[in-house]
């Protein structure tokens, strides 16, 4: 291990003075226009897939708490409460996936194997396709219609 002291100290500016980096501020017109709102709200989503995930968790643990847990969380997710938050987890949730489909394309290489990607307006209705197509059976599958 060296003990000598290293010539140029990189932290440390060659001539002293007041430093060059802007004071934090906010950027233009935040966050109430142009593109942050979208931004603040595709972020908040998050909270959504949080409590979803944790309603999901309690739907878990009380199934494995035998048949009268189940009945009692299955009454507590028909309180109204939770009927208003999971059309809004639906609706929130929805325009979430289908704003990160439109980011998805930016985000592949541009061969796949030895072919080259779909164009992105092509990968992108595709995904909206198999996302409405899984959405719609998933209902009629919950809803009873197919068994």
């Amino acid at each position: 291990m060296s003990t000598s002291t290293p010539r140029v100290d990189s932290m440390k500016p060659a001539t002293p003075g007041p430093t060059r980096t802007a004071p934090p501020r906010p950027p233009d017109k935040f966050p109430s226009a142009g593109r942050y709102p979208a931004y603040l709200a595709f972020g908040a989503c998050g909270a959504f897939l949080m409590i979803s995930a944790l309603v999901l968790i309690g739907a878990v643990w009380a199934v494995g708490n035998g048949e009268a847990a189940w009945n009692d969380y299955r009454e507590l997710l028909s309180h109204p409460v939770f009927l208003v938050y999971h059309v809004a987890a639906f609706i929130g949730l929805t325009w979430f996936t289908l704003r990160l489909f439109r980011l998805f394309p930016a985000t592949q290489p541009y061969r796949i194997g030895p072919l080259k990607r779909p164009a992105d307006a092509v990968m992108v209705a595709g995904l909206y396709g198999l996302f409405f197509t899984v959405l719609a059976v998933g209902t009629l599958f919950l809803g009873g219609a197919l068994l």
